[in-house]
This record gives structure tokens, sequence and C-alpha cells, in this order.
């Protein structure tokens, strides 16, 4: 009898502690209640060089064990000539609202590239600017409603350049597609791929939910080209779900959004702009409702997130 209750202690002990490692390596975080997303940050406040978390996360296990990394999969090298970085998701740093030539890319064609949307749902949030607490941001993607565990889709052939988890986007999928362009799908709950990994169009990457900052289960979907974000409804026709056109021409009117984001800047940035703390206040409730993040408010000031605020003091919000 004491054998078999020893063996009884063992066994569960064992279960635990495989539940344990296993949670510790997913670290998912809870959704919200809501289903806005407005916690989008700005493009300067963008952790683009965030290199991800280091611990073991449960999509490396979906790698092909002893799975090497062939470069002659990289797609468009003509593009894109200069290395291929798993890590940092816009390392190009290219300005192309000046560009002076015009580029034709040819999104879908019978042998390598065929069209999925990214997902089924309406749109909560499209491209371009909206009201953030006090101010208005620009939005460099468009949010699909989504619920928890809904699957995403790859829309053109191509190969997953980053799989990471983002401090901004949470779980992140970004791929470089054999057409030139590349496409970011943020927020997931659960990751269905990994760095490297071959995909086709239709191929599912990833389960939407609501990590990083977001507020509620959606998908935020950019489509890029050197690093810089086009609308994607130049490209989709969401109602339907649909390509617009088999064929993309991309100039600088792609990018003339980008000339509103910087005056907007300019015109924040031109004059300070204060606020006085009342009791209660706090750093993370002062940056929700002026619509920067926590990051930014302490770096105009010269404080901390712990920084304890006394009635009356000025805070710098602008």
């Amino acid at each position: 009898m004491v054998k078999k209750y020893f063996r009884y202690v063992i066994f569960f002990s064992f279960f635990i502690f495989i539940n344990v490692q296993f949670s510790n390596a997913q670290v998912i975080e809870e959704d919200s209640v809501t289903v806005e997303d407005e916690g989008e940050p700005d493009e300067e406040e963008i952790d683009d060089s965030f290199t991800g978390y280091t611990d073991l996360h449960y999509w490396d296990f979906m790698r092909i064990p002893g799975f090497h990394f062939d470069t002659t999969m990289i797609p468009s090298t003509n593009y894109y000539p200069f290395g291929w970085d798993t890590v940092t998701i816009n390392p190009y740093k290219e300005d192309l609202k000046e560009m002076s030539d015009t580029v034709l890319l040819h999104l879908k064609d019978s042998n390598d590239c065929m069209f999925h949307p990214p997902a089924i749902g309406e749109l909560s949030s499209g491209f371009g600017f909206r009201a953030w607490g006090r101010r208005k941001k620009f939005h460099f993607g468009v949010d699909v409603k989504m619920e928890k565990g809904d699957p995403v889709y790859v829309i053109f052939d191509g190969v997953v350049r980053v799989a990471k988890r983002s401090a901004d986007y949470g779980y992140v999928v970004l791929i470089r597609h054999y057409n030139g362009l590349e496409t970011l799908y943020a927020h997931f709950y659960q990751l269905l791929t990994y760095t490297g990994a071959p995909v086709r169009s239709g191929d599912i990457i990833g389960l939407a939910g609501s990590t990083g900052h977001s507020t509620g289960p959606h998908l935020h979907f950019e489509v890029r080209f050197k690093g810089e974000k086009i609308d994607p409804n130049k490209i989709i026709y969401f109602p339907s779900g649909s390509l617009l056109d088999d064929n993309l021409q991309i100039d600088k009117s792609c990018f003339k959004h980008l000339y509103e984001v910087q005056a907007n800047k300019l015109r924040q940035n031109r004059t300070g702009r204060y606020y006085k703390v009342h009791k209660g206040d706090t750093i993370a409730t002062i940056a929700y409702e002026y619509g920067i993040s926590v990051k930014h408010l302490t770096r105009l000031n010269g404080i901390t997130a712990k920084t304890k605020l006394k009635p009356g003091r000025r805070i710098r919000v602008r």
C-alpha cells in the first residue's frame, strides 16, 4: 500500500512540474473585456529593434529537428539586398515619401503567389489618424474584429522573417513575400509558425488574441514595402476579403501620409503642455488621458514609472 501511494506521489509531482514548465514557456497574457483597440503605440514609440524575449517559446517546438535556414529561400532579394534580419521588424530605415522611381509589383500569379485574406471579420479601426485620449495619432494598419482563438491567415506566399513576442505588438509575425511586400500580423494569442518557415497563401500562422498594446481580441494587420507602411485598403477590399488588383504600383504617393504624420508631430512638439497633478493621479492614468505612452511621459519629465506624484506638481505631457 505504501509503495502504491509513493508511486502516485511521484506521478502527480512529475505532472505538475511539466505543466508549470509549459505555462512558463507560453507566457500567455489574459485578454481584457473590451473589444476596441486603443493601445497601438505611435510610430516613434514602437520598438522595432526589440529583440523579443529569450526564454524558450512553445512555437520553437514546431521547428523540424535540425532545422537550418537555407539563405537561397530568402524572397525578393532584388528589393531587399542587405541580408535577412530575423530580429528587427524594420531594419531598412528608408525614407520612401520622396522616392523618385516607380515600382510595379505583381501581387498574384498562377505559379508563385496566390491570395487569401488575412482574417474574416469587420474592420474596427482603419488606416489613418484617430483620436486617442486628448490627441490624434496615426494608425499604420487596420484592425479586424476577431474572437480569441480565431485563425489568422497568410495573404501571399513567402517566408517568415520575424516571429516573436514584442513589447508593443505582443505575439507578432512578419512575413517577406516573393512579390516584394512584407506583411505584419500582431496581438496573437498563440503563434503557429516560426522564423524561417516557408508559408503559402491561406496557411494559418496563429490564433487571434490581445497581447501587447491591445485592449481586446483582434488582428492588427500592416502592409509594408522596405519597412514603410502602405494602406492595406489599397490592396484588399475588406468587406468581401478580395484582392483589388493582381498588380500594385508603388510610388511616392503611397507614402504621402508620412508628411501628415511628420506635420502632426511638429505641431505637438512646438509648444510644451503641462498637467497639474491631482490626488489619485498616477503616471499611467495621466499617460492614458493624454494618449501617450508611460515611457514617453517619463522621458519628457526625467522621472521613472515608479515615481510617486504629489498633488500640485506640474507634469509635461507635450
